[in-house]
């Protein structure tokens, strides 16, 4: 009997000791969002990534907040066919108010603290972690097949940062999936419209992606007078066997088919 209680109490306190480990990952100056509360509580789900997360990172310690696409077989797909892409969204984009809508419109709990602006962040959603939508069929088939050839995308949207948007310091929650951005259609002013990750600048460019872990916090600047356009995705994290066995597990979950369920609802509704 003494024995299971230590087994138990060790159990314990490894749980904590990875939750804790995320909790407070990448977030010193974040830590009044990742409160005790907020992440034990309020948003109960983020102790089960956290376990995960941390998992994440210790059995890859040589991952960092950048990684080089060449990793990725999608990226030469897309990028090969940058201007399909474009062309699209650009069209997406002159007939805006009639297609695209907020961010926030995906899932107000999610995205509240990050989309506080109407109708700066506007986005097109393609395919949202379980299916390709069907009106984006319609709006950029081009874009649709590209994704369908694309295994490892498990959401795509084209995301535009209308001018004078600034998106505050977030991070994500989960370590499954890595945030790839394609540059489409880029302000001349480059200098002054950026993304910062964990505390690094990095600028986009019209055809070149960035590949980033979004649990690093980031924030987003777009203080010029144009719209900055790009393609939107989360795309599978290169892991060895083990870990990407653990990652489809957890992305089964039923509280993550909700929230995805939820998301393509509202797409449906509102797009």
């Amino acid at each position: 009997m003494t024995h299971n209680i230590i087994i138990i109490i060790i159990i314990i306190i490894i749980i904590i000791l990875f939750t804790e480990m995320d909790r407070n990952f990448n977030s010193k100056e974040y830590k009044d969002n990742y409160t005790i509360y907020y992440y034990y509580i309020e948003t109960f789900p983020l102790l089960l990534l956290g376990i995960y997360n941390t998992l994440i990172r210790l059995s890859h310690p040589s991952h960092t907040h950048y990684f080089d696409s060449y990793n990725f077989k999608s990226d030469a797909i897309l990028k090969k066919n940058y201007t399909l892409i474009k062309n699209e969204a650009l069209q997406l984009y002159q007939n805006k108010e009639n297609s695209l809508i907020n961010m926030i419109d995906l899932s107000e709990s999610a995205f509240n603290k990050i989309d506080t602006e109407k109708n700066l962040w506007k986005v097109y959603v393609i395919k949202w972690y379980n299916k390709i939508n069907k009106k984006a069929q319609i709006t950029c088939p081009n874009t649709c097949r590209l994704i369908q050839q694309c295994g490892d995308i498990h959401a795509a949207m084209f995301s535009i940062l209308e001018p004078g948007k600034y998106i505050p310091p977030h991070k994500g929650p989960s370590t499954a999936c890595l945030r790839y951005h394609l540059g489409l259609s880029i302000p001349q002013d480059r200098n002054n419209c950026y993304i910062i990750v964990n505390n690094k600048k990095f600028y986009w460019k019209e055809g070149e992606s960035l590949i980033f872990d979004d649990t690093y916090v980031h924030s987003v600047y777009n203080n010029t007078n144009e719209p900055r356009i790009i393609l939107f995705i989360d795309i599978l994290r290169p892991t060895n066997a083990v870990a990407t066995f653990i990652t489809n597990y957890m992305l089964s979950f039923s509280n993550i088919n909700n929230f995805v369920k939820n998301v393509n609802d509202n797409v449906e509704k509102k797009q």
